[in-house]
This record gives structure tokens, sequence and C-alpha cells, in this order.
């Protein structure tokens, strides 16, 4: 029986496995390339370093033999050592620009090079432009992230950067809102129609139907649930203003002094009074949810759109106007709230 342990497949393994002969083929492409721009990167990063007098005086004293290898043949040498990087990221660009001709990558055969432009300028052979290489790495590195080849979410330099990354795109959203929101608010402020207008025709009366069901079933929450709670209090208060109406009324007073039955008859209409207003209110209250007072209102906000559309916008929708204002300015103070805040004070608590 073999019971030597078998190592676990690896990242690059798995997408082996499961890719076809072409997409293995591009993936060693890509890694070859890393492969390449690392090397050629830290060469240009020695070399830089070794153009600075003081570490080429260090490197002779620490290490004559090192320092006169490297001045011979890397430093002396330097320009066509790149230059055979450069040819090798040349065949790259021509060799990707080829594909994306085959596969119809683009709408147009040229656009390859407009859009992988940091591949094109770095292989000029410039100091202002060799760094450009990075940009290769990076984009080849995310496309094996697409692939499932490695997982740059758990490597710490890709969780630190993304950290100040999504500060610097929040902080420079931002701005940009706050500055539209701002430009908004002062184009309403001046007197501006074309906005209300919208606003009335694109954004009110559109939800006409459903303006109406909220606006009716906010009402009805609102009354049942305030009568409800106060309908003795309430019930007392029409009580008390009826019967000050009876005593005052003059007609009522005089059945009070028909023999016998007068003060009876008072009474009976005093009572039949306070118990057909009640009934009203009842009635009025349970009816908030009928069809009738839907439709009441649904004419009620049909005319106040109507009325909105057809007159001067700058005058008859003024508190259209100044209700988007308002709105606008919370938006800002929501907008303007530093949201990356809360990851450095989420680690400064767990510290």
């Amino acid at each position: 029986m073999n019971t030597q342990r078998r190592r676990p497949p690896s990242p690059l393994d798995v997408v082996s496995s499961e890719k076809t002969l072409s997409e293995r083929l591009y993936l060693l492409w890509d890694l070859s390339i890393v492969a390449v721009v690392s090397v050629n990167l830290t060469l240009i990063v020695i070399d830089a370093l070794y153009s600075v007098g003081f570490v080429q005086q260090m490197l002779a004293a620490a290490s004559p033999a090192a320092h006169d290898w490297y001045a011979g043949a890397i430093h002396q040498h330097f320009m066509q050592i790149d230059l055979a990087f450069v040819a090798v990221l040349v065949a790259d660009v021509l060799a990707g620009w080829a594909l994306a001709i085959v596969q119809r990558r683009y709408y147009r055969w040229y656009f390859y090079p407009f859009v992988r432009w940091y591949d094109v300028l770095g292989c000029v052979p410039i100091a202002a432009f060799r760094f450009l290489r990075v940009l290769r790495v990076i984009s080849i590195v995310m496309r094996l992230q697409r692939l499932g080849v490695i997982d740059i979410r758990h490597w710490w330099l890709w969780r630190n950067a993304a950290v100040y990354y999504d500060i610097v795109v929040e902080e420079i959203s931002d701005h940009v809102v706050i500055k539209v929101l701002s430009g908004a608010q002062d184009e309403l402020k001046s007197g501006g129609q074309q906005l209300s207008r919208q606003i009335v025709e694109e954004v009110i009366a559109p939800r006409q139907q459903r303006l109406t069901r909220a606006a009716s079933a906010q009402i009805e929450n609102a009354v049942v649930s305030a009568y409800q709670s106060n309908r003795d209090q309430i019930q007392a208060y029409v009580a008390n203003i009826v019967g000050r109406a009876v005593d005052e009324n003059m007609a009522l007073k005089n059945v009070e002094r028909v023999p016998m039955l007068g003060s009876f008859v008072s009474r009976a209409l005093d009572a039949a009074i306070r118990d057909t207003v009640n009934h009203v209110l009842d009635e009025a209250v349970n009816g908030l949810s009928s069809e009738e007072f839907d439709e009441l209102l649904a004419n009620i906000v049909e005319s106040a759109i109507q009325r909105l559309l057809s007159e001067d916008i700058g005058q008859a929708s003024g508190e259209v106007r100044d209700a988007t204002v308002e709105v606008l300015e919370l938006v800002k103070e929501q907008v303007a709230v530093q949201r990356w805040r809360e990851h450095f004070e989420e680690s400064a608590h767990r510290g």
C-alpha cells in the first residue's frame, strides 16, 4: 500500500485542469511577462540606486569586487540590457494586439494601443516611462485574480492599499457629488424653472397614483390612531360644544317654556344632537378607508399637479423648490460624512 502523502493541488494546478490548452498557454504567457517585468523593474531600481554617489562609495567600501563587477558588467551596459527587456515587451504588445484583432476584442483594430497605453509607453526605453511597466504587472495580476489563479484580497499589501484607495475615491467622489448638488441648489435658488418643472413632470406626476395611495394610507393611519386613542376626550369636547350651542339657541329655549314637556323635549334634542355629531365623527373616521375617500384624495392630488404644470412654475411651485433645496442640503450633509474614519476607529478600538 502506498502511504506516501500527496501534496495538495496548487491554484495553478486547479486552473490548468479546468482550462483549455489555449487558456493555459495564455496563463503561462502572463506569468512569464510578470517574471520578465519584475526582473526588469528590480534591475532598474538597483541601477538607479547605484547611480547615487554615496551608494557607489558604500558598495566599493563594503565589496570592491562586487562594485567592479556591477560597474563593468551591468551599469556600463545597462541600456543594452534594458533594450533586451524592451524587445520582449514589444513582442508581448504586438502579440496581444494581434490576438485582440483575431478575437475582435475592440470595436476597431487600432484601438488596442490606446486602451493599453501603459504597455505601449512602458516599452519606451526612457527613465520617465520605464516605471509604467508596473501597470503592466498590475493588469496581469488583476487578470490572474479574475481567473482564480491567485487571491490578492488576502494579501497584506492589497488590504492596506484598498483602505487608502477607498479613502481617496470617497473623498474625490464626495467633493464631486457635493459640487453637483450645490450647483442644483444654486439653480433652484436663482429662480431656475427647468429643474422644478422636471421634478413635477418626471418625478411627481408619474407617481401620482402611488403618492395618492401612500398619502391616503398615512392620513387614515394617523387620524384613526389619534381618534381611537382620544375618542372619549373628543366626544366630551363635542358634547360641551353642543351643550353650549343648545343653551344659546333661542328656539330651544322657547321649547323649554312649554309646560310639562318643554324640558324633556329640550334634553332629548340635546342628546340626539350629540349622538348625531358623534356618529358623524365615527363614520367620517371609518370612511377614510373607503374608495370614495381615495378617489377624493386622488382628485385633489391631480388638481394640485395640474395647477403646478399649468401655471408659472417659478411662482406655483415655490414649496417644491424650497423643499428640494432642503432635501439636497440633507443629502450633502450625508455625503460629507467621512465613512472611512469608521475603519480606523474600529482598528483603534480593537487595538
